[in-house]
């Protein structure tokens, strides 16, 4: 089988490439498979031109005739590759972070996603802090971040759940010894009774929004509720002294995970193990699966994905289902809680969560949407 596979590039994460490689890679190699696919990749720079998107996937399809294209894109470069893969009757697998979402759930017969839920985690977060805050809240994020719908997700449920934004705060600096958030924290101090704030960063700004935080004295603890990329920074801070507010928020994934298929992954990566090394192992989980189905010998691509929907995956984070309605895989997630004044979270893993994919998904995105289409993280 030959795949054929589009990458962005990222300054901020540098190793996106390598990591989604070597996870791809290891899990071929630990299987016994790596000699039966072959890959040609084709760069995309930060994947937000849809024309060069457009070429390169292309030429990947008709020139080099992959049997599978793997797209690591924004859903909202998606639309321009449609006609191309149903004229090709090729198999394409998006892949990314799932801080967008489509714009509706039309799907389309042989294009399948894989991502990390970010949107979806965020949603779900954004309803846990309307049941667990006291009905209002502040909003922080980054203009970067607040591009991509995963902060439409966590307010809308937010909102629709009760709750009231009490005051929007969207830092524009730079990463670096400039980066400040005054205006936040005085309006905690002005208002002592919103102490809730909904956040959406990356983890370079999350991790100094965290060190700001620590130094804000306020009259009472404030309570964070929190997007995967912040939880991800904080599990890598060590800090000196327990934390002065609490954390809530869901990962889509979480190393410390004591499962076969989690210690498998880690074990046999030749890389550190990261969030793009984990979607690279997943890939190589479903190429897998297209091998045994023959996808070289003429079965066609809705077959394919037939099987794939009666088919689960042992991921290091749990059971993956292709979800049959919107062809996107469903896993389970890691809910994250750090109380003030603890330094160990409490992670405690919800399984089940089709419901809520279904109630998430259920309602088609209304009104104008602007926003980034590079994919997110890379930047």
């Amino acid at each position: 089988m030959k795949a054929g596979i589009l990458f962005p590039l990222s300054n901020t994460y540098p190793g996106i490439g390598l990591d989604f490689m070597d996870g791809l890679q290891s899990f071929l190699q630990q299987q016994n498979i790596s000699g039966g696919v072959s890959f040609i990749k084709e760069a995309i720079g930060f994947g937000g031109v849809e024309k060069d998107v457009y070429l390169k996937a292309e030429k990947l399809l008709i020139s080099d005739d992959v049997d599978v294209l793997i797209a690591y894109v924004d859903e909202k470069v998606l639309p321009v590759l449609y006609p191309l893969i149903q004229a090709t009757d090729k198999i394409m697998l998006v892949v990314n972070p799932g801080a967008n979402y489509p714009l509706n759930w039309i799907t389309q017969p042989n294009v399948i996603h894989l991502n990390l839920q970010h949107a979806f985690l965020c949603w779900l977060t954004g309803a846990m802090a309307a049941r667990s805050a006291n009905g209002h809240a502040a909003l922080a994020s980054t203009y970067y971040d607040c591009g991509y719908l995963q902060t439409a997700a966590m307010v809308q449920h937010f909102t629709g759940e009760g709750g009231t934004i009490r005051y929007n705060y969207i830092n524009n600096q730079a990463y670096d010894q400039a980066f400040e958030i005054n205006q936040l924290t005085t309006f905690l101090s002005a208002n002592t009774d919103c102490e809730n704030v909904l956040c959406v960063f990356d983890e370079q700004p999350a991790s100094l929004f965290y060190q700001l935080l620590d130094q804000h004295h306020s009259a009472k603890p404030v309570r964070l509720f929190a997007s995967p990329m912040m939880l991800s920074a904080k599990q890598k801070q060590h800090p000196a002294q327990t934390a002065k507010y609490g954390i809530q928020g869901f990962l889509p994934w979480y190393s410390g995970l004591e499962t076969e298929a989690n210690t498998v992954f880690i074990k046999n990566c030749n890389r550190p193990v990261t969030i793009f090394s984990l979607l690279g192992w997943e890939t190589a989980m479903i190429l897998g699966e297209i091998l045994e189905q023959g996808v070289t010998s003429g079965a066609n691509s809705e077959a394919i994905v037939l099987h794939l929907q009666k088919t689960t995956l042992g991921s290091p984070r749990g059971t993956l289902q292709l979800d049959a309605e919107t062809q996107f895989y469903i896993a389970p997630a890691a809910k994250y809680t750090l109380q003030t004044g603890s330094l160990v979270p409490e992670i405690e893993w919800m399984t089940g969560l089709e419901k809520e994919w279904r109630e998430f998904t259920a309602r088609p995105t209304e009104g104008a949407v602007t926003g980034w289409t590079n994919t997110y993280l890379c930047y």
